[in-house]
């Protein structure tokens, strides 16, 4: 396999991320500051590609307010759900997780798997303006004094507004679909080789824990993903209205929450972010042959 392709592959780039990251134990220096300036250039990246004036109309509007029920309804109560089943130095990543937006990757996927990319585009705006004020509310409720509010405003500011500022002018340069690809790979590789790297011992350390991650993570993608769509098909949604709820009801951002674990707590807070990365990847490729063969 060429080089070329391997960079414009999603999943490979996210594995070589991990393997790499746990084997050699990440970067010695600046974790926080690599994974931080990483996320900034995958999220201008990726929301260059989001355009709010190809989506007009009430129903745009309508599918964006569903899908904030989903992701910051339906998604975060399991998480938070999931996370009491684990000790309490995990309870803050799997906040932070709960109060994550959605997944960017939410839109390409939505084409590819043959949904309605207009609308998709339109409810991950909302959805990260929703998240600037969602997201603190969440994490401080949930988490309270422990939590740096300076640091998380910061961050919060560096990770979303900024990349939102940018991202204007990003899409206005001449950079091909081919490059922007392999440069949110790349990105998204080198904050998870730091994020997995600074969390090695917790990965080879306790098997018992990472597999109840796994668990967890499994119920969070498929077990909500596929219920959405089984309950959706059930009420005579037709697939392509179908695939971007089940996207918004099974995808967070979890290289953020990823970032933002290690920017405000330890780094063993990043490991349910990290472990579920993979099964979000996991379930991708699944979700590309599911809706293939269903209708």
């Amino acid at each position: 396999m060429r080089l070329a392709e391997i960079l414009q592959s999603y999943a490979i780039m996210m594995t070589l991320g991990l393997v790499l990251g746990v084997v050699s134990g990440g970067f010695p220096w600046y974790t926080k500051e690599i994974s931080m300036a990483s996320l900034a250039i995958l999220m201008t990246l990726s929301l260059a590609n989001v355009r709010i004036g190809e989506a007009r109309g009430r129903d745009h509007l309508e599918h964006s307010l569903w899908a904030l029920v989903l992701n910051y309804g339906a998604l975060t109560l399991l998480l938070l759900l999931l996370g009491l089943a684990f000790p309490s130095d995990l309870w803050p990543g799997w906040v932070l997780m709960a109060a994550a937006p959605s997944a960017i990757s939410v839109v390409p996927f939505t084409g590819i798997f043959g949904g309605r990319t207009t609308k998709s585009l339109f409810s991950t705006a909302v959805n990260y303006i929703a998240a600037l004020a969602l997201m603190p509310a969440i994490t401080l409720l949930l988490i309270g004094s422990s939590v740096d509010v300076r640091s998380l405003v910061e961050s919060l500011l560096i990770l979303i507004v900024l990349p939102m500022v940018v991202s204007r002018l990003v899409a206005r340069a001449d950079i091909s679909k081919t490059a922007s690809t392999s440069l949110i790979n790349i990105s998204f590789a080198v904050l998870i080789f730091a994020v997995a790297g600074a969390n090695r011992n917790a990965f080879v350390g306790d098997p018992v824990i990472v597999l109840a991650i796994c668990a967890a993570g499994f119920v969070r993608t498929f077990g909500i993903g596929l219920g959405i769509d089984l309950s959706l098909k059930k009420m005579g949604m037709q697939k392509d209205e179908r695939i971007s709820y089940v996207l918004f009801s099974s995808f967070k951002n979890l290289g953020l929450t990823a970032t933002l674990a290690i920017a405000l707590f330890e780094p063993i807070v990043a490991v349910p972010a990290t472990i579920c990365i993979v099964l979000e990847v996991v379930w991708a490729i699944f979700l590309a042959r599911y809706y293939q063969r269903v209708t």
